[in-house]
């Protein structure tokens, strides 16, 4: 449970700073899109960039682990069977 803590401390940290740099720019951009013009804050883009960012992120962490379960269990199945064979 500490690991999960320590691990979560800079993620944490991260998004305060961000928050904090995004509070300071006010600023009105204009962003262009593929199909549409959008004027936005500086700090909305920054979030939304920030939250899409950490989304790609956990989605690409999420499909590993995912992979990695699926043939740890694989192998176990086999290590099993194999074990069994040798009795």
């Amino acid at each position: 449970m500490a690991r999960f803590f320590l691990a979560l401390l800079p993620i944490l940290l991260l998004f305060l700073i961000a928050l904090l740099i995004g509070s300071r720019n006010t600023h009105i951009i204009d962003v262009n899109l593929l199909l549409v013009q959008l004027q936005l804050k500086t700090s909305t883009l920054m979030a939304f960039s920030l939250g899409l960012g950490f989304l790609v992120g956990i989605v690409a962490f999420l499909s590993s682990y995912l992979k990695l379960r699926v043939r740890y269990r694989r192998l176990r199945k086999e290590l099993i069977q194999h074990a069994k064979a040798n009795l």
